[in-house]
């Protein structure tokens, strides 16, 4: 018995498929298919910007939140250090954690704008707005810091 489609074998033994050759299979050609008058599409509406802190994420707001409590739970200037209890953490560790927090900050801002050089489009304003964000943040921590680190440097 004799197949009117060529076999085609692999070489896997078991696998063989009496599919037909790409160039026998029975091609529709434009006048066979059906025509349907195309409708002009309706202008779509622009989509509402989302929510900034949306665009940025979870670990970019967790950031700037960390930032503002470093800020408002900032010694005034001239204020002793305090060794034990919870005014330590007023007095010793948020000092420290304000260089780091900047640097994070400005780290995030170059990688911003890393990833906006290859972006287009929305992607690539809403990584501008990311990196406005953390160069504001930073301008706004070290004019924050900066009489606590002038009297802290004068002694």
């Amino acid at each position: 018995m004799a197949l009117s489609m060529p076999q085609r074998f692999s070489l896997c033994p078991g696998t063989a498929t009496l599919a037909p050759r790409l160039s026998e299979s029975p091609a529709m050609t434009k006048k066979d298919r059906p025509t349907s008058a195309k409708k002009p599409r309706a202008a779509r509406p622009r989509a509402q910007p989302v929510n900034l802190l949306r665009q940025m994420g979870v670990l970019r707001v967790m950031l700037i939140a960390l930032t503002i409590l470093d800020m408002l739970a900032a010694p005034r200037p001239g204020t002793a250090a305090v060794y034990s209890g919870w005014e330590l953490v007023t007095t010793m560790i948020l000092p420290v954690l304000a260089p780091i927090l900047l640097q994070v900050l400005l780290l995030d801002a170059l990688m911003g704008r890393v990833m906006m050089g290859s972006a287009k489009g929305a992607e690539r304003a809403r990584y501008r707005r990311i990196m406005i964000v953390n160069l504001a943040f930073s301008a706004t921590l070290v004019l924050w810091w900066l009489p606590y680190f002038l009297k802290l440097f004068a002694r």
